[in-house]
């Protein structure tokens, strides 16, 4: 435990991760609508990126108000925390099966590891989210 307020460490580099996964993600969108990053290779890739803007904006905004707010260790945090965490399985289901359903993990090149090392983070991320959560749960107060 650390600090006058008893939060565990592991809630501590939670919100640290959730902080720096959504602002990742703000600029992956800010970057490709400027058009600095290419992250498509066919018009298919191309229009199934472009519906995720605003479940990404919804995992950016919940993620950005759980990370301050899971410092305190108040239930305004473990609620964004929830539904950031729910939001990251759910969005990287979506991608990862689209990129089974179109071998988009092989040939294994660098840009496609990139893809899989995101996709890998942001469940494993969103499952530990939840999990900690859950774990602490008692922690959290008004």
């Amino acid at each position: 435990m650390e600090g006058n307020n008893d939060r565990p460490l592991a809630i501590t580099v939670l919100s640290a991760f959730m902080g720096l996964t959504a602002l990742l993600t703000a600029l992956f969108w800010i970057l490709f609508f400027a058009n600095k990053i290419e992250a498509t290779e066919t018009e298919q890739d191309e229009a199934f990126e472009r519906a995720f803007p605003l479940a990404d904006s919804w995992m950016i905004t919940t993620s950005l108000v759980a990370a301050p707010n899971l410092i305190k260790m108040n239930r305004k945090g473990f609620f964004a925390g929830a539904a950031s965490g729910s939001a990251m399985i759910f969005l990287a289901c979506m991608d990862i099966l689209y990129s089974l359903e179109n071998k988009k993990y092989w040939p294994l090149n660098g840009d496609r590891a990139q893809m899989l090392l995101i996709h890998t983070w942001t469940i494993t991320l969103g499952a530990t989210v939840l999990c900690l959560l859950w774990k602490h749960r008692d922690a959290f107060q008004d």
